[in-house]
């Protein structure tokens, strides 16, 4: 676990030694304070985040998790530094674990600076703190599977705009299998039973269902399951790379 903490150091100071960190960041905080605003004047004077969550922020973390997990095997392949990483004594499950866990810690930093938006909202009305709370514990696991996704998809490529494009796609079919208008057009073709199970593949059904305030341990361990699963691929890539040389 040394290793990949190691590993995740590097690839934050890698973020912040160059624009990334900052124009990502930037852009990111102004489309979340844009669509803030877009909330507040929809909804008037009621006291809630549930639009800005369930609404704006898995659309918003689709593009962006895409774009900031592009670069982080296909530039390495695509420098030469991945051959190279290859054959440090470092094992394969270390070197995606510092890196997932470098975006992980990254996007957790950029939700904390959103924190002033429910500070501001509670201000003029009586916010309810605790579906708050669930809503950025389950902001931080699908931005996890998010970047699991994308992880795997940088893989597998040395040119970011496929990476990019292959995670923007999809991430974009996996969020519309979970909304409510897709679920019901299914329903009107396939068995009850086929449309709840696709449906539930979404990273989208369970996000919702965590940021109504409502923790239940079947959506954490979907959210686990699918981290690892998406990691476990990621790993099957690069211990093929290191056996070929």
């Amino acid at each position: 676990m040394s290793q990949a903490l190691v590993i995740m150091r590097r690839e934050l100071k890698s973020y912040f030694a160059s624009p990334i960190a900052y124009v990502f960041g930037a852009l990111f905080l102004a489309i979340q304070l844009w669509l803030a605003h877009l909330t507040t004047w929809r909804h008037g004077a009621v006291a809630s985040m549930q639009p800005f969550f369930q609404v704006f922020l898995p659309w918003t973390f689709m593009v962006f998790v895409s774009a900031l997990t592009m670069r982080l095997w296909a530039e390495e392949r695509k420098l030469g530094t991945l051959e190279l990483l290859m054959t440090f004594p470092v094992r394969v499950r270390d070197l995606i674990a510092g890196k997932f866990l470098a975006v992980v810690a990254y996007l957790a930093l950029m939700l904390v600076l959103t924190l002033g938006f429910p500070i501001t909202i509670a201000t003029f009305g009586n916010l309810d703190w605790g579906p708050v709370l669930c809503a950025y514990l389950a902001s931080l696991l699908l931005a996890g599977s998010f970047a699991a996704v994308g992880m795997f998809f940088s893989s597998i490529t040395r040119d970011q705009i496929v990476a990019l494009l292959c995670t923007l796609v999809s991430l974009l079919l996996l969020l519309l299998l979970g909304q409510p208008l897709l679920t019901e057009l299914m329903a009107g073709v396939l068995p009850r039973v086929l449309v709840e199970a696709i449906a539930a593949v979404s990273p989208a059904r369970h996000f919702a269902s965590i940021a109504r305030g409502v923790i239940d341990t079947g959506d954490v361990v979907y959210y686990l399951c699918f981290i690892g699963f998406f990691l476990y691929l990621n790993a099957l890539v690069l211990h093929g790379r290191r056996v070929r040389g």
